[in-house]
């Protein structure tokens, strides 16, 4: 690992000064960091860094449905394999750290009235019938494969290193009963 480039982030703790250190080397405590494009704050949530996923969400799904329209594409798997390229990934992206399946139903919605759109049914038509018509599971389906898998592999790295140590934390948080990450996609395994 490379300490001048690891930076230390808190969130929400009571000693923002505490120093974090590798191997003898103290890491550089931050106020702000860009990770994966999405700009993380220790003063909030993660509710800004999904506003800007929804408001790109949205920018691509409307780019994708003029592009279409523009050029006669009415190919429902080309249609539908735009969306997964643009408007999904997009909506997804580093959904396995922001996890929350409160915030996954603006993407729900968007999914919803894509699939309604294209089989050119009415908002009151069920949206199980329309998944159905495609043979398409709730979007909610593919956003926790993707943090359950993420889930899997942190759980077994090594606890040796910076992202083992981390994952410690987490579980120790989880007995506790504090709010963290691993309690979130604990909450949606019995939930469903």
């Amino acid at each position: 690992m490379n300490v001048k480039k690891t930076k230390v982030m808190v969130f929400n703790y009571a000693d923002p000064c505490q120093e974090f250190m590798f191997e003898g080397d103290i890491i550089e405590h931050v106020q702000t960091f860009k990770y994966l494009g999405i700009l993380l704050k220790t003063t909030s949530d993660l509710d800004n860094a999904v506003e800007h996923l929804v408001v790109a969400s949205k920018r691509s799904l409307f780019t994708l449905n003029c592009h279409c329209a523009e050029l006669h594409i009415m190919d429902f798997k080309l249609h539908y394999d735009f969306f997964n390229t643009l408007v999904r990934s997009t909506g997804c992206y580093a959904y396995e750290v922001w996890v929350d399946f409160k915030k996954i139903e603006t993407f729900e919605i968007m999914y919803r009235r894509f699939f309604k759109s294209l089989f050119g049914a009415q908002k009151t038509t069920s949206t199980s019938i329309v998944l159905a018509k495609f043979g398409k599971l709730p979007f909610e389906h593919f956003a926790c494969r993707q943090a359950l898998l993420y889930y899997n592999r942190v759980s077994m790295v090594t606890k040796d290193c910076i992202l083992g140590k981390a994952w410690e934390a987490q579980l120790a948080m989880l007995a506790a009963g504090k709010k963290c990450w691993a309690r979130s996609v604990k909450k949606w395994l019995l939930k469903n």
